[in-house]
């Protein structure tokens, strides 16, 4: 763990709209996870559009795939982070949906979203969800890491025409990358290498 509170990470996500927080889970807890997944995504066939990726798998249920998974879900820091955010606005919070997703070589970047536009409801008077991404692999510019548009969050951020330039969430198995449902953000390219 690097130390970070739960209000520091509230604070982070209030403020630029993303976090990204190494070393939250151990590397060992991630690897388990990511071998309980290995035979479901090896029987998952490929997404079809360009927002879902020709080249990228994706599947739900991931508590009763793994135990790992609960795990993650239910990280004290993240959590209490996720409860001061979310709670502004609601009574109690729940999970919107655990799903794991492989991007493929030759997968392109996908366009940038919001994934708070789900909901019908008023947009920029609070946090519809918060969303965590827990890579499985390394994370890196070339094999689809997030791009993640810093400040795009909240009202101001989505009056602006242009979201920005994004950082790309590059980082290792373990941590943990947070970010606002308001947040503008998507997935990477992942470039085939070269010989």
């Amino acid at each position: 763990m690097t130390g970070l509170a739960f209000d520091d990470l509230a604070r982070e996500l209030r403020r630029t709209g993303y976090c990204i927080v190494p070393d939250l889970i151990p590397p060992d807890a991630i690897a388990a996870l990511d071998a309980d997944l290995d035979p479901v995504f090896a029987a998952t066939p490929f997404g079809r559009g360009d927002f879902y990726g020709h080249r990228t798998k994706r599947f739900g249920a991931l508590m009763k795939r793994s135990a790992w998974a609960q795990a993650l879900a239910l990280e004290p820091t993240i959590l209490a982070a996720v409860e001061a955010i979310l709670g502004e606005a609601c009574e109690s919070i729940q999970l919107n949906v655990a799903q794991a997703i492989e991007i493929h070589p030759g997968e392109i970047r996908q366009f940038p979203h919001r994934d708070h536009d789900m909901w019908a409801g008023e947009k920029g008077a609070h946090e519809y969800l918060v969303n965590i991404i827990w890579p499985l692999t390394p994370f890196t510019a070339d094999n689809g890491a997030t791009h993640i548009y810093p400040y795009s969050h909240g009202a101001d951020g989505m009056a602006k025409t242009d979201p920005g330039e994004p950082i790309i969430a590059a980082c290792e198995p373990g941590a943990a990358i947070c970010f606002l449902g308001s947040t503008a953000h998507g997935a990477g390219a992942n470039k085939p290498s070269r010989r």
